[in-house]
């Protein structure tokens, strides 16, 4: 059983969590105890005592600190790649690859600790200058989805460690393996106790403490449009700086003088892998009259080559979506563009090891 990490310990909670493998949903990943919202706070409190106390580190201490976590992500990019691809379905490859470009965003901002500008400027009035300077905001809440469970964390929680803040993550629930992985990696690189906390569970409870709880300055949240309105209309309340990135209805568009072949290329990658579950996930493609019906008819017979299948195989091109869950979710769009006069062109059943089922 894997627990949270909270002011340098790693806390158990009093909720027990399985991470099941959607790939093959009798393998468990690993066990993991969900945190609750005293236990939260105690987080927030945690990291709030590190900023005050000033137990974040000078520059040169915090570039080398973040430059180890991204050498080590780097190093074993392979077995916590693998870990990605068992908890959250995306295919080895695409594991590997996410944990490496993990490691890559540690080791930039290693570099930019170390590149941090002011400015000196005259004023309007004579005999005064002005000096620009940049602090850290304090305690910031870092809220991340499961679609990329190394690499998002790793876009929010370096940059704020490498300008001086204290960090509360609070990775989905679905993806506390790839998550607990992480911070284990920057609990062994020196932040000092308290700079760098994780709290596991359940958006509801924990989420809801972060959002509201006056200790945290600011807030880093990717995920649904439903929810960034609630982090906006809690957090927002209290004048917490915020960061939201949510659900889009991203469009590719293919005009009549499109090379085909990479439009396609980039239609196919764009939709359907890393399992579709990109938050730039290609959801609409809008063609001319021109090239339409070519790409339309090159694109169902490029499609009909997918081979979907276990994360782990090496042939498979996609792997499965997350949970049940998100399953239904995309039955359910399918449904709704039958019903609303859409015409399936290819696809549209559900696989199961034993047979294949009309939908």
């Amino acid at each position: 059983m894997k627990h949270s990490y909270i002011g340098a310990k790693w806390v158990p909670g009093s909720e027990a969590h399985r991470d099941i493998n959607p790939s093959d949903t009798s393998d468990i990943v690993d066990e993991f105890s969900f945190v609750d919202e005293a236990l939260t706070n105690l987080a927030i409190d945690a990291a709030f005592d590190a900023f005050k106390s000033r137990r974040t580190l000078g520059i040169q201490a915090r570039a080398d600190a973040l430059d180890k976590v991204g050498n080590e992500l780097i190093a074993r990019a392979h077995e916590l790649g693998e870990l990605l691809s068992r908890e959250e379905g995306k295919t080895r490859p695409e594991g590997v690859a996410e944990v490496k470009r993990a490691g890559q965003i540690f080791k930039f901002y290693s570099g930019e600790v170390l590149r941090q500008r002011g400015e000196h400027l005259d004023s309007v009035r004579p005999g005064i200058t002005v000096d620009v300077t940049r602090e850290p905001v304090g305690v910031v809440g870092i809220i991340t989805p499961w679609n990329f469970p190394i690499a998002i964390p790793a876009w929010k929680i370096a940059p704020a460690l490498a300008y001086g803040n204290c960090v509360v993550h609070k990775p989905a629930e679905l993806v506390p393996a790839s998550a607990w992985a992480l911070a284990e990696i920057i609990s062994r690189a020196g932040f000092g106790d308290g700079v760098f906390n994780l709290v596991l569970g359940r958006g509801a409870v924990i989420g809801q403490a972060i959002l509201s709880n006056t200790k945290v300055s600011a807030i880093s949240f990717t995920g649904s449009t439903n929810i960034g309105a609630r982090v906006m209309a809690t957090a927002g309340a209290r004048f917490a700086k915020l960061q939201l990135e949510m659900g889009g209805k991203n469009a590719l568009v293919v005009a009549d003088d499109a090379d085909i072949e990479v439009a396609l290329d980039c239609a196919i990658q764009g939709a359907f892998y890393s399992t579709g579950q990109r938050c730039t996930a290609t959801s609409r493609i809008i063609a001319t009259s021109g090239i339409y019906t070519r790409f339309r008819d090159a694109l169902v017979e490029r499609l009909s080559r997918l081979r979907v299948g276990h994360a782990l195989s090496p042939n498979t091109d996609i792997g499965p979506v997350v949970d049940e869950r998100q399953l239904k979710s995309n039955l359910d769009y399918i449904r709704i563009g039958s019903e609303e006069g859409a015409t399936l062109l290819y696809g549209g059943t559900l696989r199961t090891r034993k047979r294949t089922v009309s939908i």
